[in-house]
């Protein structure tokens, strides 16, 4: 955003540099921010091992 005066939410007047440069302000921000999910979880073996399907690849008996 380039530098608002006035926040886009509510029109009330930004003060802080990092509002202006966010276009928001600071209570706006809290009420209208996304919610962040966790980060997806990788899986526990690359889905191909030297260039095989891990399901091809035959596991130890342990």
């Amino acid at each position: 955003m380039a530098d608002s005066r006035r926040c886009t939410v509510c029109g009330r007047t930004l003060r802080d540099p990092a509002s202006r440069a966010r276009g928001t302000g600071p209570v706006c921000e809290r009420n209208t921010r996304a919610v962040r999910l966790p980060a997806p979880r990788r899986p526990a073996l690359p889905p191909y091992v030297n260039g095989r399907p891990v399901d091809d690849i035959a596991s130890p008996l342990f």
